[in-house]
């Protein structure tokens, strides 16, 4: 395609993909954890991982380290895992603490942040312990699950995700069981994947066993600023299925996802975590209404774990067709509308460090 690169049109019929370089350049990523990841609400963890005071976990977002703790007043917050004296990390892993201690100079902080010790500042003039607590980073609770936000002025999960989970509020899925975590590697660059999750165009080519036991003449697909539905019932359902009859898929800008799959209740949350510019860690945490898993939810853990690998070899044998240098820019499809949507909010978001041409001219 002989042409100069043109910006994503906001109408589909004329619009052309991101370009290729978006996907290759090892700096872009850089630029993203700056402008998106560091800006964005991302999922940590679930309220089951928090039953008593001092309970915590360790977690990273776009390269820094965080810790999530349940305080002694019963209150969930987070940090930056980075102690205030000379920048060494607290603590590694998840447990249960009393104190923050850090094994560099035995700095101290109470499980609200606060600084308590700071052993060797005893002589310091002007030393005030409230100047050196803990960094305190936005988190919010949706529904059991728990989100944070790198930017403190960042709008709030209600505001940037109105009605998320809709259509499943009434099965109380905060009462889900935590009962597999899982992680995969995917040679392929981080928005690949989410570029394949939010189209089902491929699916009865790539998906034939999942795509036999649906209705895909009633899938259905919603937009909304940040976020996006995509649904459809098992065979001899109806549009208005009930949990398990079918699929309903949450996608949350920029890279997380939760899957309501078809069979016995159930939930996973999938996040797209960028390794390197070509090199994507996914993990899957997965839910049940029991801690005990079944027979038929084992057969569903197998059906996911086939559909996963299915999406991961695409993704792969995509990476390799953008990194040939034969493809520069896509077009979409009439049908690719959340695609479309995802690569206007990358567009909004990267334009001003990263600017394409404006003119549409070839």
């Amino acid at each position: 395609m002989d042409k100069i690169e043109v910006r994503v049109s906001e109408k589909i019929s004329e619009a052309y993909t991101l370009p290729s370089w978006l996907y290759t350049k090892p700096e872009v990523l850089e630029v993203e954890k700056r402008e998106i990841f560091c800006k964005t609400w991302q999922y940590v963890g679930h309220m089951s991982q928090f039953t008593k005071p001092g309970d915590y976990i360790t977690t990273e977002v776009a390269g820094r380290p965080i810790i999530v703790n349940y305080g002694k007043d019963e209150k969930l917050r987070a940090f930056y895992n980075v102690c205030s004296h000379r920048a060494a990390k607290l603590v590694e892993g998840e447990g249960n603490k009393a104190v923050f201690t850090c094994p560099y100079h035995g700095w101290t902080y109470r499980t609200d942040g606060s600084l308590l010790r700071a052993p060797n500042m005893k002589d310091c003039e002007s030393f005030d312990h409230q100047d050196f607590c803990l960094k305190n980073i936005q988190l919010e609770v949706v529904q059991s699950f728990v989100f944070i936000n790198l930017d403190p002025e960042a709008p709030s999960m209600t505001t940037q995700f109105p009605d998320l989970f809709d259509h499943v509020e009434k099965y109380d899925i905060e009462n889900f069981k935590r009962v597999r975590v899982k992680e995969t590697i995917c040679k392929s660059n981080w928005k690949i994947g989410i570029d394949n999750y939010l189209e089902c165009d491929h699916c009865s080519l790539v998906h034939k066993t999942l795509v036999s036991k649906l209705d895909m003449n009633l899938y259905d697909i919603a937009m909304y600023d940040y976020y996006s539905y995509q649904g459809t019932p098992l065979k001899g359902k109806t549009s208005d299925f009930g949990l398990g009859e079918g699929g309903r898929y949450y996608w949350l800008y920029p890279n997380t996802w939760f899957s309501f799959d078809p069979g016995p209740a159930n939930l996973s949350i999938h996040q797209s975590i960028p390794i390197d510019h070509k090199t994507t860690k996914y993990i899957y945490t997965t839910f049940f209404l029991n801690d005990e898993v079944s027979e038929e939810e084992k057969e569903l853990l197998a059906m996911d774990d086939l559909v996963r690998k299915e999406d991961l070899d695409i993704c792969e044998v995509v990476q390799q067709g953008i990194e040939t240098g034969a493809y520069k820019q896509g077009r979409f499809s009439p049908t690719e509308n959340l695609v479309h949507q995802f690569h206007l909010l990358l567009q909004k978001d990267l334009e001003a460090v990263l600017p394409l041409q404006l003119s549409n001219s070839k």
